[in-house]
């Protein structure tokens, strides 16, 4: 570790890696929240247990309490016991970059976690946008609400995002869990042009991240690659994790090229059905 870098410099030393690495090509408003957003603050005092963003090697405590160790691309646990980690930056950033977030949207993140990305979020919203953070684990929730204090523009909600009575029109939906189904709810509260990204993943925890993009009654489907994440109970069901781990288990293991996700039931002999879920289907791209 350079340690001739003040704390300031090792953030702004990471985005710029996370620019590149992610890579963050359209929104370099990202680069700039992840510069600003002080990691530590939501991680707690360290030292800290890191994971390589290379998953098959081992994870590490760092030396210190230094927080430019965690100025780096890498998983930062926050419950080693459940291995739950704050998430890998760059793939965040990746994700956000497709969502396209400008100043004075409305988001909606399922799973805020400790409230790290929920704050890069709010980042991209600005004071004249709102994050609707939903989080299921009531310690979590009440860790992230302290953290984000200094966001008017957050409400951190403590309960599943799936059982929502009511949310308003949306422009952007970060899930950081992953779901076999997206609640109808979230998908009539897109707003046209808005985006969702969330994760597609069979009970192995593995899939691929999904985005939704809606114009109308149109909603396009695209794979953003690879992803593991934890699952999201009530987006989730059984029969539609075992077809979407067989649907990917054909392509050993990603998504093929998508083309639209449709509400309803296709016909049982359509060709061009590639997931077929309760009441929706994604098909190929033609």
């Amino acid at each position: 570790m350079d340690t001739s870098r003040t704390i300031a410099e090792a953030r702004t030393w990471f985005a710029e890696d996370i620019r590149a690495v992610a890579p963050v090509r359209n929104d370099l408003a990202i680069v700039e929240a992840f510069a600003r957003v002080p990691r530590e603050h939501y991680l707690g005092d360290g030292p800290w247990r890191i994971q390589p963003r290379q998953l098959d090697r081992p994870a590490y405590d760092s030396p210190n309490a230094d927080p430019r160790h965690i100025y780096h691309d890498v998983l930062v646990s926050i419950d080693a016991d459940r291995d739950l980690n704050n998430g890998l930056p760059s793939l965040w950033a990746y994700y956000f970059d497709h969502l396209r977030i400008v100043p004075g949207a409305t988001v909606l993140q399922v799973g805020a976690g400790v409230g790290y990305f929920t704050a890069i979020l709010a980042e991209l919203a600005g004071p004249t946008g709102r994050v609707i953070a939903f989080e299921i684990d009531e310690s979590l929730a009440a860790r992230a609400a302290r953290n984000l204090q200094s966001y008017p523009n957050v409400e951190v909600i403590a309960g599943d995002a799936t059982e929502a009575a009511e949310l308003p029109t949306l422009h952007a939906v970060a899930a950081f869990a992953g779901a076999t189904r997206i609640p109808e709810l979230w998908l009539s509260k897109l707003a046209s042009g808005g985006r969702m990204a969330i994760p597609f993943t069979g009970d192995d925890h593995w899939g691929f991240m999904l985005l939704i993009e809606r114009s109308g009654d149109d909603f396009a489907a695209t794979a953003l690659g690879s992803c593991g994440f934890y699952h999201c109970g009530g987006a989730r069901t059984p029969g539609e994790a075992e077809t979407l781990q067989a649907a990917l288990a054909a392509h050993d293991g990603k998504a093929p090229a998508l083309g639209r996700l449709h509400r309803g039931q296709p016909r049982q002999d359509d060709p061009g059905v590639w997931y077929r879920g309760d009441g929706f289907w994604l098909s190929r791209a033609v």
